[in-house]
């Protein structure tokens, strides 16, 4: 034994040694026998890891395992967050975004072997380059950097990639170094490849405009001299979207003032102030926003955005979230402003989400001046008093929606079902209904199985479903169902014999054969999880890729009983197996001979960080 320890010993001596003169190795990486490429990739920075991987790939083998634990190094808290599927994940893409921003902007932690002998610029130089969504926050100085000569190259680079931009906290950057933040802006924006922006603490309404002037059609039709911005725009009484104040007493001089600034944050302007052999001269471009996400926290930026929204024709995502309950006054700004956008014929708006709503679901009013939308979501907060609900308007006779998804979260108090079923009604093309919180779940499960028969993804969360059997197994019949989840429905407490049940149940589940993903989580499902081990048996198993059992008092006996079934049936293609939140540790033996069954024939995540690493190296080598 300790022959063998030296010589493990002298071998990772050897090998760390020929990790520090890559250099060398790099050119005859070709040559290298494969037991030695596998031993030697993970003693490699980033940049020869990076350099070697595709010929790795070419003998067999895969980095994902190496680049996933680069992942957890550098978030710490990544085990506590939800699901995940190790081979559907691009880890080296989120690792190198996450380096960047960490290197750019806060401090990165010194004595990581996969960043040795790597100066911050070379790190800076390789990430940048694998940056999709970048996000502005932290030290205002750190992010004006960018606006830097020593660093416009990575600017250029970064103008190539990155797709999103994230402002965390724009009043705050836009206080020091205003110029700069938007000069930066506008190269990623106007010049790069940005069309998504998402907004949290939502900067002031000059601001605001100036950001989303690329929401609307362009304007650049006008002399160069002359900004779309320039033009006073009014959006309500006393407001002046060019001034970007209330206009009270006498408001010439601070106009003149804020006409003064918005000068120098015309895009030419910016670029020429900050410019540099690799600037072109002339006019600038004019680029596109097609997704807007951002928070709203005072009523006055609401009605700001009601005033604006109707001339954002680009748009195809609006995400609007509020730290505040949107009222019936504010709701119905907002729905009349949606009506003025959507009559124009050149509307592009798509998917729309919103939250938090107070008071009665505006389901009805939403979408009847918004017919045309795909996607919607809205989170509400109905009120305490049952009686305070209010009778929603109706759809004309003739009305046909284009929605195929929508997804409807009541907080606190559950809301009653028949606020939504009329849209179900008008909504043939619906493919995707995710619903939290509801009352008297059996008219929604009758109407889904009537009105909606391409549905394809159906997700129900605190939904009691304990007297709606018969409703889930007429569902299934003729169903297309390709995801199905039912978490914290309290499937079985109503049941005397839970197999009265689960039998039909598991035997409806195994005649969709479009089904690919169940959820079963927080049901308390205890011993009766070992019928659902029964999915997978017979002559005609079921298709399911995807399994959620976590949140189920699952003990480690059981787990063993259905993993005997698992190895029995012999599922035909590999389960993802999500075990996590149960009481498995209470005997460690047999959870450990439970998890050997299982894992022949499952990826499994479980609360035991090191049985997910095992399993990781289980799969990370084609």
């Amino acid at each position: 034994m300790e022959v063998s320890h030296g010589s493990s010993t002298l071998v990772q001596m050897c090998i760390a040694k020929v990790a520090q003169n890559m250099d060398i190795v790099a050119r005859k990486v070709l040559d290298l026998p494969v037991s030695l490429l596998k031993e030697l990739l993970p003693h490699l920075n980033i940049y020869y890891l990076d350099k070697i991987e595709t010929t790795a790939v070419t003998k067999g083998i895969s980095t994902s395992a190496i680049w996933a634990s680069i992942w957890r190094d550098l978030d710490q808290t990544w085990r506590c967050r939800s699901k995940f599927s190790l081979p559907d994940q691009d880890w080296k893409q989120r690792c190198l975004e996450r380096l960047f921003h960490i290197v750019m902007f806060t401090h990165i932690r010194q004595g990581r072997s996969y960043l040795s002998n790597l100066s911050d610029s070379s790190i800076l130089s390789m990430t940048a380059k694998h940056v999709r969504v970048l996000s502005l926050h932290g030290s205002t100085r750190n992010i004006c950097r960018l606006a830097s000569g020593e660093l416009r190259p990575i600017l250029t680079t970064l103008e190539k990639g990155v797709t999103s931009i994230k402002l965390l906290d724009a009043n705050s950057l836009l206080k020091h170094g205003r110029r700069y933040v938007l000069f930066i802006l506008h190269r990623l924006m106007d010049h790069g490849s940005v069309s998504e922006v998402v907004l949290r603490r939502s900067p002031d309404p000059s601001i605001l405009s100036w950001i989303t002037s690329r929401c609307r059609v362009s304007q650049r039709s006008v002399a160069p001299e002359t900004s779309h911005a320039e033009a006073p725009c009014s959006v309500g009484e006393g407001f002046d979207i060019r001034c970007g104040t209330v206009q009270e007493e006498p408001t010439a001089k601070r106009c003149r003032q804020s006409l003064a600034s918005e000068m120098e944050e015309h895009p030419e302007f910016l670029c020429s102030t900050f410019s540099s052999s690799n600037i072109t001269a002339g006019r600038c471009p004019e680029g596109h926003i097609y997704s807007l996400d951002f928070e709203v926290s005072k009523c006055e930026v609401l009605a700001t955005v009601s005033h604006i929204l109707p001339s954002w024709l680009c748009l195809h995502k609006l995400h609007l979230h509020s730290d505040w309950l949107i009222r019936e006054k504010e709701m119905s700004v907002l729905v009349e402003s949606l009506r003025r956008l959507f009559v124009n014929p050149g509307c592009s708006l798509k998917d729309l989400s919103i939250s938090l709503v107070c008071g009665h679901t505006p389901l009805i009013s939403v979408l009847s001046v918004c017919p045309t939308l795909q996607n919607f979501s809205l989170e509400i907060c109905p009120p305490l008093d049952r009686n305070a609900w209010r009778q929603q308007s109706h759809f004309t006779a003739n009305t046909v929606l284009c929605l195929e998804k929508l997804t409807v979260k009541s907080t606190e108090v559950p809301m009653t079902v028949e606020s939504f079923l009329m849209v179900l009604k008008w909504a043939p093309k619906l493919s995707s209904l995710h619903i939290t919180g509801i009352h008297h779940a059996r008219p929604l499960l009758h109407t889904l199985a009537e009105s909606n028969p391409v549905l394809k993804v159906l997700k129900l969360e605190d939904v009691n479903l304990a007297e709606c059997h018969h409703e889930i197994l007429h569902l299934l019949e003729n169903s297309v169902l390709e995801e199905l989840s039912f978490k914290d429905c309290r499937l079985l407490d109503k049941c005397t014999v839970k197999k009265e049940f689960l039998v039909p149940f598991v035997k409806a589940l195994k005649g969709v054969s479009s089904l690919q993903s169940l959820t079963l989580a927080q049901n308390r499902l205890t011993t009766s999880a070992i019928e659902i081990a029964d999915l997978f048996s017979g002559s005609c198993p079921s298709k399911i890729a995807k399994l959620d059992l976590s949140s189920n008092f699952i003990l480690p006996a059981e787990l063993l009983e259905f993993g005997q079934l698992l190895e029995a049936y012999r599922p035909v293609q590999r389960l993802m197996l999500d075990l996590r939140f149960n009481p498995l540790d209470r005997d460690p033996e047999v959870k450990g001979q439970a998890l050997r069954k299982l894992l022949p024939y499952c990826n499994i995540l479980t609360d035991d960080w090191d049985s997910r690493t095992t399993m990781a190296d289980h799969i990370s080598v084609m």
